[in-house]
């Protein structure tokens, strides 16, 4: 895949989220029943925490100095709650403003990959797991949630 529409892949990934938060309250994203547990913000808490994560595992991929490991569902669990508990004071503002950060981090890391990017190599299984596969999941949850 050309890197330039991975990079393409990724913006509109992004995008596509901050649209669906467009125009909500605080205690519209901070109602819990996007899930059984979850708000809007603990989503986004959680969807911050994996761009951030996302882009560590990509740049240690290509500096060279990834150790491969399979989380449990129990430590990728542990990591959502985690996520969402430490942010659990944050305005809908601040956490909007991490995910752009974070968001941001991770379109980095994207722009540093070679013009050519091996779909089957793990730095493009993780952005396309944490950020083309995921921002998406969460936006069309949060649309059906805002109804």
């Amino acid at each position: 895949m050309k890197k330039s529409e991975l990079q393409q892949r990724v913006s509109e990934s992004g995008e596509r989220l901050l649209g669906v938060l467009d125009g909500l309250t605080e205690d519209e994203a901070s109602r819990v029943g996007l899930t059984e547990k979850w708000s809007i913000k603990d989503a986004l808490s959680h969807i911050s925490a994996w761009e951030l994560e996302g882009a560590r595992i990509v740049s240690e991929i290509q500096a060279g100095t990834w150790q491969p490991s399979r989380p449990s569902k129990e430590q990728i669990d542990d990591f959502n709650a985690r996520a969402a508990l430490e942010r659990k004071g944050r305005s809908l503002a601040e956490l909007q403003a991490e995910f752009s950060d974070a968001h941001a981090r991770m379109e980095a890391v994207v722009a540093a990959l070679p013009d050519e990017v091996d779909e089957s190599a793990p730095a493009y299984k993780y952005i396309e797991a944490v950020t083309i596969k995921h921002l998406p999941h969460h936006a069309e949850q949060i649309e059906k949630f805002r109804g």
